[in-house]
């Protein structure tokens, strides 16, 4: 019962989301007007009498894609600050402004916002439409198609043909997709281990601009048919697909929980020699993995039960309380379990 209480407390006191502090009725008027989920506005120019009108609305921060030389009689940046709102100037000239740069700092933009109600205008909304199209295909791995669509919904109009190209000149540049080169393994960040292949172009990918969390619950001794620990191989594998796709390696978070049979592939050569007879075939992966970032856990359980001392250990391994500590840890920070 107390739990209900303190979830009705939580559920009744938290704020209230974006969409829900926004009159959209008092922004009728604004040209090309759109409402996007879960806290955006889309629009043409607004004038210098609209400005109270955004801040009565609710309108917290307001993202200008508009040089200030279109609007040279209008301080808009003032104007919006001076009224109680946070204001962002991103100018795009046009189809030339239709960089990965400028679409990363939109993204950036919109993040940095929040769940505050935002309003994202330029003169009539088409290069709103533009950017976003081109966010939702390179940044969050939609179909050329789809972004055009959701493009369309943001206000994009003449400058599709622009998009197109733009988004044609980056699937020429990302690795070949035909049967030939599918079929092919790759290795673009760990080279000795999970090679995977490209898809066809219009495949759903990763998103790029959000933290992919992964952890592989390694508790056995199973091997690869080159005769690899196959945890560690699923290690590799997942920093490869995602590098495949294109997703940033800062985003990218992939942790391995060793335990169980899987216990012995944590040993220093000089200790699998001692206590097993033979160096660590596993220590040229394990290396790989934590120069790519990879964390690499080993359950004190397991180690204590096989008499193994801390300074048995390799120096890429970090010694954690058990395995079930450290996978519920890891759950409860986002990781996705792999087993």
């Amino acid at each position: 019962m107390r739990t209900l209480l303190l979830f009705l407390i939580v559920v009744v006191c938290s704020p209230a989301m974006g969409s829900e502090r926004l009159d959209k009725a008092a922004l009728e008027g604004l040209p090309n007007l759109s409402f996007h989920e879960p806290n955006f506005v889309a629009s043409g120019r607004i004038e210098p009498d609209d400005v109270a009108m955004l801040f009565a609305a609710g309108i917290e921060v307001v993202i200008d894609l508009s040089d200030e030389e279109e609007t040279p009689e209008f301080d808009e940046s003032a104007a919006i600050t001076e009224a109680g709102m946070r204001y962002n100037n991103l100018p795009i000239d046009g189809a030339a402004g239709l960089t990965e740069e400028n679409v990363e700092t939109l993204d950036r933009l919109m993040a940095a916002a929040g769940d505050a109600p935002t309003l994202i205008h330029c003169g009539s909304s088409n290069r709103v439409g533009a950017l976003v199209a081109l966010r939702a295909a390179t940044l969050q791995g939609q179909s050329v198609e789809t972004a055009i669509e959701i493009g369309k919904a943001w206000g994009l109009m003449g400058l599709e043909p622009a998009v197109r190209e733009q988004l044609a000149k980056s699937s020429a540049a990302a690795p070949t997709t035909d049967s030939a080169a599918t079929s092919k393994l790759q290795f673009p960040r760990i080279t000795s281990s999970g090679g995977v292949y490209a898809m066809p172009a219009g495949v759903e990918l990763p998103a790029r601009n959000i933290i992919h969390r992964v952890v592989i619950d390694a508790t056995t001794d199973a091997t690869t048919p080159t005769g690899g620990n196959r945890h560690l191989e699923a290690a590799a594998r997942a920093i490869n697909l995602y590098a495949l796709a294109g997703v940033p390696a800062e985003n990218v978070k992939v942790a391995v929980v060793i335990h169980g049979k899987a216990a012995p592939l944590v040993l220093s050569d000089a200790s699998h020699q001692r206590l097993l007879g033979s160096p660590n075939p596993d220590a040229g992966i394990i290396a790989e993995l934590h120069k790519a970032g990879v964390e690499l856990f080993v359950c004190g359980q397991s180690t204590s039960h096989r008499g193994y001392a801390p300074a048995d250990l390799r120096d890429e391994i970090t010694l954690a309380l058990s395995a079930m500590t450290k996978l519920a840890e890891l759950q409860a920070a986002g990781y996705g379990l792999v087993p």
